[in-house]
């Protein structure tokens, strides 16, 4: 039987960037691109994290040489890191067991040290990048070294390959606790090991699909980032792939939320009674 968990966003602040950036064609009007945390909490195993958002030691590594450049490319405003936010929910970082960490971009890891018991599941290939890329060529890819604890690699559970049941156009699966609870799938093109998870939530089934596509009108109207963005892909033609494929699923199987992490539409549903 399907174990059913509980899913809540939590808004860690937002960066400043173009509409046409994000989605081609959309304007060049400046939004507010958020970067979330979502808590989830399974009934039997406790509180994890998909991706973590923004937090301080953010800051910490925009003070240093060429972290920094960052800070320029994506001028950010911090809120409050999710750390905080879990004690409304009842929940320390000591009790997080478990962070996915979608890829391996600032935005989403930047939290990763105020979980000092969580293992973090990881695609084998992103790990292999984090623990490889330095100095420039990293913050180009959007890595920011100083955000990833010391053991980091020690505390990994590297997913190697994906040989579960497929979801329609997005191929294998990997179940990771084996009850239907989240299901991680491959979302290639934004960042290297990009994942996604299928959550069995109590409010029906959610796709966080990461930066599979920055926002929910990109997959449905088929609006690729701006070649500028091109840089900071990994690999822009399986991204334009990634995006056919959500939107062939969100046909197929409409009874899914799709929530990419930086989508207005994300916040909103969390903010749903």
């Amino acid at each position: 039987m399907t174990a059913h968990v509980a899913l809540t966003v939590l808004d860690t602040g937002y960066c400043i960037a173009r509409s046409s950036f994000v989605a081609r064609g959309t304007g060049w009007q400046e939004i507010r691109c958020h970067a979330p945390a979502f808590l989830i909490r399974h009934p039997e195993r406790g509180a994890m994290l998909f991706d973590t958002g923004y937090a301080p030691r953010l800051l910490d590594a925009f003070a240093h040489w060429p972290d920094r450049l960052y800070k320029y490319a994506t001028p950010t405003t911090l809120g409050m890191p999710a750390l905080l936010q879990l004690e409304r929910h009842g929940v320390t970082g000591g009790d997080v067991h478990t962070v996915i960490v979608s890829h391996l971009h600032a935005d989403h890891v930047a939290g990763l040290h105020d979980y000092p018991r969580a293992r973090f599941v990881i695609a084998r290939a992103a790990l292999a990048l984090q623990q490889s890329v330095r100095g420039i060529d990293a913050v180009r890819r959007g890595i920011l070294q100083r955000l990833f604890p010391a053991d980091f690699a020690a505390r990994a559970q590297a997913i190697d390959r994906l040989d579960g049941t497929p979801m329609p156009y997005l191929g294998a699966t990997h179940d990771l606790f084996g009850d239907g609870s989240v299901q991680l799938v491959g979302l290639p093109g934004h960042a290297r090991g990009q994942l996604g998870a299928l959550v069995r939530t109590d409010r029906g089934p959610v796709l966080l699909c990461a930066d599979g596509a920055w926002t929910s009108q990109a997959y449905r109207e088929q609006r690729a980032p701006h070649p500028i963005t091109a840089l900071m892909q990994d690999d822009m033609g399986a991204l334009s792939a990634t995006l056919r494929a959500l939107q062939s699923f969100a046909t197929t199987r409409p009874e899914v939320t799709i929530l990419p992490t930086h989508c207005p539409e994300t916040l909103h549903w969390g903010r749903d009674p």
